[in-house]
């Protein structure tokens, strides 16, 4: 009889232990599954603003390019393709969306940085 009760310990140690790697392998596979989706959110958004910020920068362009461009006309470009937030001013920078425009004491344009090359300076 104890000859069986081996048996049984056994049958029960690989079904626990069967049970444990179902039990690992569905954990492992729902966190790259979470991980991916929050992955594809993030580039997806990063895509958007960086597609907004090229939308912009073509913009302001053609109006840059013309001698005597004022500043109201570089930033009404700028407004353009976005159009969704009010210019403001900070840090010596008219800022439009994620585009910060610099402009010299007569009104002309000199620069422009994004919102993170701004941070990193």
């Amino acid at each position: 009889m104890r000859r069986s009760e081996v048996k049984v310990s056994r049958s029960a140690i690989t079904i626990g232990a069967l049970a444990l790697t179902l039990v690992v392998s569905n954990v492992w596979w729902a966190y790259q599954s979470l991980d991916a989706g929050i992955t594809r959110t993030y580039a997806q958004a990063s895509q958007e603003s960086t597609t907004e910020l090229l939308a912009q920068t073509l913009a302001v362009l053609p109006v840059v390019a013309k001698a005597g461009s004022s500043r109201d006309q570089v930033v009404a470009a700028a407004r353009l393709p976005a159009d969704r937030t009010e210019p403001y001013e900070k840090g010596g920078f008219v800022w439009v969306g994620q585009l910060g425009l610099k402009f010299n004491a007569q009104g002309q344009f000199e620069s422009a940085v994004t919102s993170e090359e701004a941070a990193t300076k």
